[in-house]
């Protein structure tokens, strides 16, 4: 089985994160997609809204699609969110699938910050979200990586148990977690950036709200 894993603080998860991992789904042709909420991201401040919650919004979001999950791994190990960590740990469940962590081109970028990224291609694929007027720069060490390990075909990414790197062309949806914590913070409109289940369940939580 090919299983794509794509991590985030999901704090709200918006339309940007759905648009985009479910344009990479269809271009990878794998089997089935796990989206999975840090849940104590060890790059970002603690997130407004609990785990559970993040975990909710993110079922929530991609209610519609029987082969995407909503992956609560990290969400119980008392461990910072180490991606390195929990890849190794999936390999290890699943050793006759293959992974692919999935990821956008900003977080890419900086990869080589972040906790043992040089192991990550011993047990996953990486593919890289990349929206038509990207900018984010690689650094010297991940364009190494990339000159290493980068692909074009999809199809190696399923002939091979792991080491791939691949680029994906994906949508531009222009909005932001933050964008949308700071409007619902200041009664400004919103709704339309996220899924409408999603914008329910913030409304009837209350979430991201002031005093």
């Amino acid at each position: 089985m090919l299983r794509v894993i794509f991590g985030g603080t999901f704090d709200p998860i918006h339309n940007g994160h759905v648009q985009t991992s479910l344009a990479a789904f269809r271009l990878l042709k794998a089997d089935l997609m796990q989206v999975m909420p840090s849940a104590q991201p060890p790059h970002r401040d603690y997130p407004g809204a609990t785990p559970e919650q993040r975990l909710a919004m993110v079922r929530l979001a991609y209610a519609a699609h029987a082969d995407i999950v909503a992956e609560n791994w990290e969400l119980e190990r008392e461990r910072p969110s180490y991606s390195l960590l929990t890849l190794q740990e999936m390999r290890a469940t699943w050793p006759q699938d293959q992974l692919i962590f999935l990821l956008g081109n900003d977080a890419f970028a900086k990869l080589d910050s972040w906790h043992g990224w040089q192991q990550l291609l011993d047990v996953a694929h990486l593919a890289v979200m990349q929206r038509p007027h990207e900018t984010s720069s690689w650094s010297e060490g991940v364009r190494q990586l990339a000159a290493s390990h980068q692909v074009d075909n999809v199809q190696e990414l399923h002939d091979r148990p792991a080491g791939c790197m691949i680029c994906l062309p994906t949508p531009e949806i222009e909005v932001s977690a933050t964008l949308l914590r700071d409007r619902i913070a200041a009664s400004g409109a919103w709704e339309q950036f996220v899924p409408e289940a999603v914008a329910a369940y913030i409304k009837q939580q209350q979430l991201y709200q002031t005093d």
